[in-house]
């Protein structure tokens, strides 16, 4: 029963440097390839970002890898998110490929039914987000947007202007 509670010195302190040096890399690598590496964009994005966390957890708490064993897991990751980034600027077919396009799910009044049955949003979802961003009516909402990271984005008729914003949006 010891080893439930305490395992001995030599894992803690090999998870405490490993914490340290892991951590100290991974400034590094931000550094290098930008703040954009770890910005949750779209489900690419995303999925880097939970591999990472993964990646580290296993680093700090499985003995079998070294520091340069897991170094090259989190470099391989960030070498593989910096060339998604990189085709997704050069190629337009590839960005569209891996970039959901925003949809209109409420616009005037009227919901986009066929948009949230393929999104599976409800309107309850619709509601809250509207509610969270402080408004009182639907009546006061222009369109309601899903943005390619799954966030709910809303415009109110007072902050409309001339809706340029939306020229990438399906509608």
């Amino acid at each position: 029963m010891e080893s439930f509670f305490f395992d001995g010195w030599e894992n803690t302190w090999r998870i405490l440097l490993m914490a340290v040096l892991i951590y100290i890399y991974l400034i590094i690598i931000m550094r290098i390839t930008g703040k954009r590496t770890l910005l949750q964009y779209n489900m690419f994005e995303s999925i880097i970002t939970i591999a990472f966390g993964s990646t580290i957890a296993t680093i700090l708490l499985t003995k079998a890898l070294s520091f340069v064993e897991g170094a090259l897991a989190l470099g391989s990751l960030t070498f593989i998110q910096f060339m998604i980034g990189f085709l997704e600027r050069k190629s337009g077919a590839f960005k569209k490929a891996i970039t959901p396009t925003p949809k209109c799910m409420y616009e005037d009044g009227v919901y986009n039914e066929e948009a949230m049955r393929k999104e599976r949003v409800m309107k309850e979802e619709i509601r809250t987000a509207v509610r969270e961003k402080g408004v009182g009516s639907m009546d006061l909402v222009k369109v309601v947007v899903l943005e390619g990271n799954g966030k709910l984005s809303i415009i109110t008729k007072q902050q409309a202007g001339s809706l340029d914003v939306l020229e990438d949006v399906k509608h």
